[in-house]
This record gives structure tokens, C-alpha cells and sequence, in this order.
């Protein structure tokens, strides 16, 4: 049995997809892509068809003289929810510049939900300054709630100068197999969840290894699927105590498409300090522990204290996964009880934040992991922010170094595109997702159906967490009208969270309830105000813990899609969660479920308030 360079392999096809991109790509589902027709296809208000062309004998050319001007070129494509686009565009520009780092002449596509709510979209890294045709391309899944989808080029906001865009192409991915991976210790062996877009005979190559990379067993089966199949790779029972590696493949035979995935395994190794359980909950020392986290970048006693105070139990600080002593954050932490989210996201190549280095990125990881992992208030590795799927194979890569490198603290991630949840399931051991709709949407809606989609694709066994946002969106963009979350829309979050079945919440982020400080307008009054509405809401739900990790919950019908409910039972006792997501009041209808009762009465009718929630406490009746 012969297994490719995995990482040889991902590259081989990463060039295949934008080859055949920039040649071929039938069919494509955008009209008229070269402006051969003029601007059949395209509403071209102060762009130009003309004859200077990447190919044929036209494109599109758009000069922008003011950067408080914006507009984009668009059409509506014709796809479905879950497939998968290969888009892009040939751009040539001409003195590109913007007063940002976000500048350029670009490609996009994005999507809308049926109430024509933007949902989520892809941007690539576009053109600057002045050069000849360049291929922008990148690689988008349509969210389950689209409705319409559009895709277009444009000039970012900001930028002035002259682009040329010519051969654009949106073309739909054919479905890759699905290869998603985690280690059963009841079953013994690392189970592995195949799916299928369509019935099919697969072949699944396995291979266990050794660190130091022997095969120790390896096997070729063949399964006909229907649509999923859940099969055990067995470890050998008389495995010598260490860490493996089982790498697979899934081919399917009729279609030839593949997919590869490996995990590290331990083996009769000591219980791990911190550990994802078999539901997906989080364990510390043995204990299913409920992560009550807040993105905070201040360090001093005074900012602790306060945080610790409110009922948080971690800190995710960013600042000390580069250049500021990383000892005196654990320190600072431990000193009031917090748990350390310990922030390595920003180490790869060409991302934004990325730090200036002599080593490269993967040794820079190495230099903090194997320093920091006995840390005994580390709680786990954050090691992916909202980075797209073409950073997917080095964010694998690096959840694989770290395990090797750690086995006692899980790999933690933050993705923002629903559409892509399943994509990463094989490179973190906790998801989270990080709706943000105070001051966005027109409710609070999202949060609920992006909590779903998340812990649907963590399949149970994965922890799925959930950022619960306390900042204002003015804080990053300027143009944006302030609307700071109220204590009333921070509670409706967490609940729609907590209802939606994340076991797990993070607060972003203390550190813009002072964005104010840099514009001179800041009032310690109106902080004050604020965190004290954050505080109650992380103090309550703190002392919901104890039902929250139980690991017994069922979800209740309402009556009303529009609103969540969930029992949390613990033992002889339980408590309901209820949350209206809307600006606006809402009636609900409740049955609970045999036994279980509120004042008396299984039925139950609940009248919400605007953001209204309920938290309350249901009685065991007696058995009959």
C-alpha cells in the first residue's frame, strides 16, 4: 500500500483547481464573463466595455477618483445551498491604492438569506499599485440558509486608480468524499465517518504509524455507501504505550475523487491535563469543565480582577503569541483563577498579524508548545481565527504538530463561513463560530442558526463553543452607526447559544469596551454601565454549569420558529431556557416532556417581550 506525500498531494491539487480555473471552466454560470457582449449580463453604471483584453476582445474597465465613491459589478449565480464554487477573475491595474491595508481591485462573491439578510462572502487579497493581468481566485460554499448568491469585481472601499477585469469564471466544485476522523476509546480504535454525494462503492486505505513514521498495520476495505458509513479502524491490542499516527484516504471507485486525513493517537499514555470527552464536552483534570471565556489583552491586576470578579473562567489574550513574555500572562492569569486560551493563530505566513521572525512559523510553534505546555492553567491552543479554506491545509498541518508536540491540551479554532464548518473538522478538536449580529441584522436570529450548523458539523464529538459578541462593530469601522450591546442582546446570545447546544462561550472582547479611549470620547461612567450588563450575564451563567454539563438536554418544540427553547436536566431537577431573538414581542406554546413540569402544568404559554429570555426551573412529578 503506497501513501502520496499528503502535503505533496494537497499542493498538486491546490495547482490543479487554479490551472484548470484559469484555462477551463465549464460550465461556467456566469453570463457573458468576458464582456465579448458588451454589458449583456452585467449593470456596468460607470465602468466601460473596452477592447484591451486579458483574452478575446473585450473587458471591463473601471477608474475610481474618489475614495469616498464605492460600487460593485455583479450577477446572481445559480447554485444551491452546500455546493461548492471555484471563482475568480484576471485583473490588471493601474496606480491602485487605498488609505488601508484592505485595498485593491478584487473579485467576490457573497450570499443572501430568503429575507435578503446578508449572510457571508469571500474576498480575496486583491490587486495594488500597477501590474499586468494577475488571476484572483478563491474557493466559496454556499451556506445552508442561501437564498441568492451574487458574484462580482469591484474596487474595494477606498481605493482609487484603474482596473481591467476580464475572463471571470464561477464554476460549481464536483463533491469530494467526506473523510472525517476521531478517536472512540469505547470502540477501541479511531472511528471514521465516510460520506458520499451519491451511492457508491469506496475504498478506504488505512496506515498506523509509529513518530518515528513505521507502519505498524495497514489495511485496504471496500464499503458500498449509500450516503455515510461509520467504520473502526481497531488499534492493535498489543500497541507498546506511545503516540501513533493513522493516516487514510477515501477513493471513490466510480469518480476517482479522494480525500485524505490523518490524527494522532495516544496510547496507554496518562489522562490528559485537558481533554475533549465523547459528547464533545470539555474536560480539566478528569472534570467536565464549562469554558467561560473573554477576549481580553490587558494583563494588570486591575483588568483580572475585574474579569475574574464578573465569573469568567479563561482568558484568550492575542498579544503573547509573539513578541511579550508569555510566563507573565500564566502568572497574571493563575493569580486570579483563569484559564489561559493560549493565542498561536497568527503564525502563518502571510496573514495580517503575522509576526516579524527569524524561525519560521512552524518552528515558532514549537518554541511556544514545548515551553508552555505544563503550564498548569493552560486550557487549550487557539490556533485558526476566521482564516479561509486556503489556509486549511496549514492549519491541519499545525493542529498535527501541536498534538504531536502536546498531546495533553486540545487545538482550538473560530471560523465565520457555516458553509465551511464540515471543511474543518479534521484540523481542531474544538469549533467555534462567531456570529456578531448586535448592530448588524435586523435580529438575533443568526446566532441560533450558526450555533446549529456548528454543532452539526462537530458531529458530538468535537467541542463546539460559541463567541457571544459584548463590542460595538463602530469600534472597527468608523462609518458604521454605534450600537454598543445592551445587557438585554448579550443575554439573548448566550441563551440562543447555550440553547443552540454550544458547550462553551467566549465574550469579544473587553478590550473594545474601550475603543473609545483612541477617539478622546471615553467615559469610565458608561463602562462602568456596560460591564457591569456583561457581568451579570457571565455570573448567570455561570451558575448554570452544573445543568450545562450534565450532558442531558432536549430540545422543545415552540410552535414558533421563530423562538429556541431547551431543557437542561440535571439529576432531579432541571431548567428551561427560552429566547426570542427579535426586536419585536413573541407567543409561544410549550409541551415538556413526560413528567416534567412548571407550576404544576405541562403545557405552558409564554408571552417574550422583545430579546425577551426565560430561565425557569422545572419540577419532577411524582411516578405514577
Amino acid at each position: 500500500m503506497i501513501f502520496v506525500n499528503r502535503d505533496r498531494m494537497l499542493a498538486a491539487s491546490l495547482l490543479i483547481v487554479a490551472t484548470s480555473s484559469a484555462a477551463v471552466c465549464s460550465p461556467n454560470l456566469l453570463v457573458n464573463p468576458g464582456f465579448e457582449q458588451g454589458s449583456a449580463g452585467w449593470g456596468l453604471a460607470n465602468a466601460q466595455v473596452v477592447k484591451e483584453a486579458h483574452s478575446g476582445s473585450a473587458s471591463l474597465r473601471y477608474q475610481n477618483d474618489d475614495p469616498q465613491h464605492y460600487r460593485t459589478f455583479n450577477q446572481v449565480l445559480k447554485v444551491k445551498p452546500g455546493q461548492t464554487i471555484t471563482f475568480g477573475s484576471w485583473i490588471k491595474g493601474r496606480d491602485l491604492q487605498g488609505v488601508t491595508h484592505d485595498q485593491g481591485a478584487s473579485v467576490y462573491v457573497q450570499s443572501f438569506d430568503r429575507q435578503g439578510r446578508f449572510l457571508e462572502g469571500s474576498y480575496p487579497q486583491g490587486v495594488v499599485g500597477s501590474s499586468d493581468w494577475q488571476q484572483i481566485s478563491a474557493v466559496y460554499t454556499v451556506p445552508q440558509r442561501a437564498a441568492r448568491v451574487t458574484m462580482g469585481v469591484y474596487l474595494r472601499r477606498g481605493t482609487t486608480g484603474i482596473a481591467w477585469f476580464d475572463d471571470l469564471y464561477a464554476c460549481v466544485r464536483p463533491e469530494q468524499p467526506g473523510l472525517y476522523q476521531w478517536h472512540d476509546a469505547r470502540a477501541g480504535g479511531v472511528a471514521t465517518l465516510i460520506t458520499v454525494a451519491q451511492p457508491q462503492r469506496v475504498q478506504l486505505d488505512s496506515a498506523l504509524l509509529t513518530r518515528q513514521g513505521v507502519v505498524v498495520r495497514s489495511t485496504r476495505q471496500y464499503y458500498q455507501i449509500g450516503q455515510q458509513r461509520q467504520v473502526i479502524f481497531p488499534l492493535p491490542a498489543s500497541l507498546p504505550k506511545g503516540q501513533y499516527r493513522l493516516r487514510q484516504q477515501v477513493v471513490e471507485l466510480s469518480t476517482r475523487r479522494e480525500k485524505n486525513s490523518e490524527i494522532w493517537v495516544s496510547v496507554g499514555q496518562a489522562t490528559a491535563n485537558v481533554a475533549v470527552d465523547e459528547q464533545g464536552f470539555t474536560l480539566r483534570d478528569g472534570q467536565r469543565f464549562f469554558p467561560l471565556g473573554l477576549y481580553a489583552n490587558m494583563t494588570s491586576d486591575e483588568h483580572l480582577s475585574r474579569i475574574a470578579a464578573a465569573g469568567f473562567n479563561s482568558l484568550l489574550n492575542y498579544n503573547y503569541g509573539s513578541a511579550k513574555d508569555p510566563y507573565y500572562l500564566f502568572q497574571q492569569a493563575r493569580k486570579h483563577g483563569l484559564q489561559v486560551i493560549f493565542s498561536l493563530k497568527d503564525l502563518y505566513a502571510g496573514t495580517r498579524f503575522a509576526p516579524p521572525s527569524r524561525r519560521s512559523y512552524a518552528a515558532l510553534t514549537q518554541w511556544f508548545v514545548e515551553r508552555l505546555k505544563d503550564q498548569p492553567n493552560l486550557l487549550a491552543w487557539y490556533i485558526n481565527d476566521e482564516l479561509g479554506p486556503a489556509f486549511l491545509p496549514r492549519i491541519e498541518a499545525r493542529h498535527l504538530q501541536i498534538k504531536q508536540l502536546d498531546s495533553h491540551h486540545p487545538t482550538f479554532q473560530v471560523l465565520n463561513k457555516t458553509g465551511d464548518f464540515n471543511t474543518y473538522f479534521n484540523s481542531s478538536d474544538i469549533l467555534a463560530t462567531d456570529p456578531y449580529p448586535v448592530g448588524v441584522d435586523n435580529d438575533l436570529a443568526r446566532t441560533s442558526d450558526d450555533t446549529r450548523l456548528l454543532v452539526q458539523s462537530a458531529r458530538g464529538v468535537k467541542g463546539s463553543w460559541v463567541v457571544i459578541q459584548i463590542m460595538d462593530h463602530a469600534a472597527y469601522d468608523s462609518r458604521r452607526t454605534p450600537h454598543q450591546p445592551s445587557e438585554q442582546e448579550i443575554r439573548n446570545q448566550a441563551w440562543q447559544a447555550l440553547i443552540g447546544g454550544a458547550q462553551g462561550l467566549l465574550f469579544y472582547s473587553y478590550t473594545d469596551l474601550f475603543y473609545k479611549r483612541r477617539l478622546g470620547q471615553f467615559s469610565q461612567q458608561e463602562f462602568d454601565g456596560i460591564w457591569a450588563g456583561v457581568a451579570r450575564v457571565a455570573q448567570q451563567v455561570a451558575r448554570l454549569s452544573p445543568y450545562l454539563l450534565s450532558g442531558q438536554s432536549i430540545a422543545l418544540s415552540t410552535h414558533n420558529d421563530a423562538v429556541t427553547a431547551r431543557i437542561f436536566i440535571e439529576r432531579q431537577h432541571a431548567i428551561l431556557l427560552v429566547a426570542n431573538p427579535f426586536y419585536h414581542p413573541q407567543q409561544v406554546s410549550l409541551t415538556l416532556p413526560t413528567r416534567w413540569q412548571l407550576e404544576g402544568q405541562r403545557q405552558i404559554q409564554l408571552t417574550l417581550p422583545p430579546l425577551g429570555t426565560e430561565t425557569l426551573s422545572l419540577m419532577l412529578a411524582p411516578e405514577d
